[in-house]
């Protein structure tokens, strides 16, 4: 495969992409902070930045995929393209993070635009029948924000307490080596700098005790 990349400076782009099998969700926003193209499974629209609120379903996809993709993503090019469970061939892809069954999250993976999003029109916004319109299936249609915020609330607080839990480990652990240095430094009457950079040299992480 052979790709070309673009950093996307002149527009905030983020997706949201919950992958489960033919059930597959996927939203992905292209703004230049006055404009904002929406592209969904079901279709494209492009609505007014300030109206985005209005569409609180929307919204709420908008602010998940915010969190879901890197602020400094780039804009890649695949000349062989990618199907997948889209409807077309796709080149246009950025790396983000996608939800796997509800169950865990893939860091780092492709998410393809029909078109690439640097070179989308954002000019003018869809007259209001067509926005409409666009609101109506996706409201319809798509999964419910709040259950996936949940999930995604839930999931990110389970990684976080699995780091200060294994951080706690490490703190402890360097808190009986450095306190069996100290029984070391009394027997060998050594210095404090002798002791530190022996603890600094057993304890790779360089954990700073007070």
């Amino acid at each position: 495969m052979s790709s070309v990349s673009a950093p996307a400076l002149a527009r905030v782009i983020s997706s949201f992409y919950s992958y489960k099998g033919t059930k597959t969700t996927f939203v992905f926003f292209v703004s230049d902070r006055i404009n904002m193209y929406v592209e969904t499974s079901q279709g494209s629209v492009i609505i007014p930045c300030k109206d985005i609120w209005r569409y609180k379903k929307l919204h709420i996809y908008y602010i998940l995929s915010l969190q879901l993709t890197p602020s400094n993503c780039e804009i890649h090019h695949c000349n062989r393209g990618f199907k997948g469970l889209y409807n077309e061939l796709r080149h246009w892809y950025i790396y983000s993070n996608i939800c796997w069954r509800t169950r865990y999250l893939s860091f780092g993976d492709y998410c393809y635009f029909k078109t690439n999003p640097l070179q989308i029109a954002l000019t003018y916004y869809d007259t209001d029948d067509t926005i409409a319109g666009f609101i109506d299936i996706f409201n319809s249609s798509e999964d419910d924000p709040y259950y996936i915020s949940k999930w995604l609330i839930n999931y990110e607080t389970s990684l976080i307490s699995n780091d200060i839990y294994f951080n706690e480990l490490k703190i402890e652990n360097a808190k009986n080596t450095y306190g069996l240095l100290q029984i070391v430094k009394e027997h060998f009457n050594l210095n404090e700098d002798i002791v530190l950079k022996i603890f600094t040299f057993m304890d790779k992480d360089k954990i700073e005790i007070c």
